[in-house]
């Protein structure tokens, strides 16, 4: 009676076991040798030096059945070609399906490029199609060593915001056109269209035995170092900015959120202000503007870093599913306008600035949907954990308002908004933005109702996997 007494008694231990929840970490560097491309500007630009390393992390989670990885790399985007490679690369090294796999791209425009382009060099685009190799398997790599440095851990949360380094960069000028960073001092703007979101969350894996691992989450545009040195830009500064302040080993991953629309460029910046961009322009200190947005979002997550509250794990799972959403087909407008530029008549086209260069560009939307399709897809990815946390990534560059419908209508008390996960589909304007017209509105390859399906698929999946943990 006793040995079987004894039997139940381990096998009821067991699940209980298998059922606590962990969370590791990993972090690999990534940073290309000089001579790769690097993508984010109108106009080529060729790496030659680093000024601070590019690195790719994981943080790995399980609920003792199921895992997941979370990734954050630092480039410009990842494309449709590279996940076909990187998908089934991370689910073999790690056994873990698609829909628990979550990689984000920071941003950053002084990374590299990760597929090959019809303005690069034959050696160029050999260059790119080795490193995106090499980045395959760094990540394959990095989800390996984050399931390999699990612990058990327990989660808390905190929220607050960061003021003063994200804003809106769309403004209604003077003759009622949308125009984008149409200069910090420019006498004809009158003001910006919509606010940012200031929000930043922090999430806190306390590990037993570990150090602590830190998800910090908070959106705007990183593009404030420029030229043609490798940077992670300021979401690297946060990063180091944090771990040293913390200290005790703390790994901490950045996560950008719905950026499309703000930027740091501050209209009519003050004296101090103005010294930060004359520093990155002179090249005196081309960092100067990503170390204070480094410094000011780290600092706001540290100083929630202590009180975060506890709330309890739960499942971890997760939905990676395609949506067709309507494409942006060129108005006929729009072929005018272009068959104005290629006859050279660009002085009779009613755009200037980044708004004509998008719309002519030889790669740009107008060109590649003269003929269609009317339809693409993209992913919309969702992850959570349990009740309380949730992470919902969109392929592409959302403006501010489809970050705050999503959460707003969210079914979990936290929800992180990412940028650029899972692919990369260029800018989504809100409907209302997209129908304002401006350079975002211009290069998105989708029409204006994409902003609105975007939110609505991304809620149905979050609330589909809330579903599921009813059951």
């Amino acid at each position: 009676m006793k040995k079987l007494i004894s039997i139940v008694l381990v096998s009821l231990a067991v699940p209980l076991l298998r059922a606590e929840f962990s969370a590791g970490f990993a972090r690999l560097d990534i940073t290309p040798p000089p001579g790769l491309p690097m993508p984010g500007y109108f106009s080529k630009r060729i790496g030659d030096g680093v000024l601070d390393p590019l690195c790719v992390e994981c943080v790995a989670v399980s609920d003792g059945t199921n895992d997941a990885l979370i990734y954050s790399v630092d480039d410009l985007h990842l494309t449709g070609p590279f996940f076909e490679k990187a998908f089934p690369a991370i689910t073999a090294a790690t056994g873990i399906p698609r829909d628990r796999i979550y990689v984000h791209s920071t941003h950053t425009h002084t990374g590299v490029a990760d597929m090959p382009r019809g303005s690069y060099t034959p050696e160029e685009n050999q260059l790119v199609t080795s490193y995106a190799e090499l980045r395959v398997a760094k990540l394959a790599d990095a989800g390996r060593a984050a399931l390999a440095d699990r612990a058990p851990a327990t989660i808390s949360i905190g929220q607050t915001e960061c003021k003063g380094v994200s804003f809106i960069r769309r403004y209604r000028m003077k003759d009622g056109s949308s125009r984008t960073n149409p200069g910090t001092s420019n006498p004809d703007v009158v003001a910006a269209i919509g606010t940012p979101d200031e929000s930043l969350r922090v999430v806190r894996f306390k590990r037993k035995g570990a150090p602590d691992i830190a998800i910090i989450n908070f959106g705007t545009h990183p593009d404030t170092v420029g030229g043609t040195k490798y940077s992670a830009d300021w979401p690297g500064a946060v990063r180091q900015t944090f771990e040293s302040a913390i200290g005790g080993g703390v790994k901490c991953l950045f996560l950008n959120g719905a950026q499309g629309d703000v930027n740091h460029h501050m209209r009519l910046p003050p004296p101090a202000r103005q010294a930060l961009y004359a520093a990155r322009g002179n090249g005196t200190n081309p960092k100067a503007i990503a170390t204070f947005m480094g410094r000011a979002v780290a600092g706001a997550a540290i100083s929630v870093w202590d009180i975060c509250e506890d709330v309890p794990s739960g499942p971890v799972r997760g939905i990676v599913k395609a949506h067709p959403l309507p494409t942006n087909r060129p108005s006929a407008d729009e072929i005018k306008w272009i068959e104005l530029f290629d006859a050279g008549r660009k002085n009779e086209i009613p755009l200037k600035g980044m708004e004509l260069t998008t719309l002519t560009s030889p790669g740009g939307r107008a060109r590649a949907l003269k003929d269609g399709p009317d339809s693409r897809e993209i992913l919309i990815s969702t992850l959570v954990i349990g009740d309380a946390l949730a992470f919902a990534g969109i392929p592409g560059e959302p403006y501010v308002d489809i970050g705050r419908a999503i959460k707003a209508q969210s079914p979990f008390a936290t929800t992180i908004i990412s940028c650029l996960t899972n692919g990369s589909h260029g800018y989504f304007p809100s409907t209302q933005a997209h129908q304002e017209g401006g350079y975002e509105g211009l290069s998105s390859w989708f029409a204006a109702p994409a902003g609105d399906m975007i939110v609505a698929a991304g809620v149905t999946q979050l609330k589909e996997l809330r579903g599921k943990n009813k059951e």
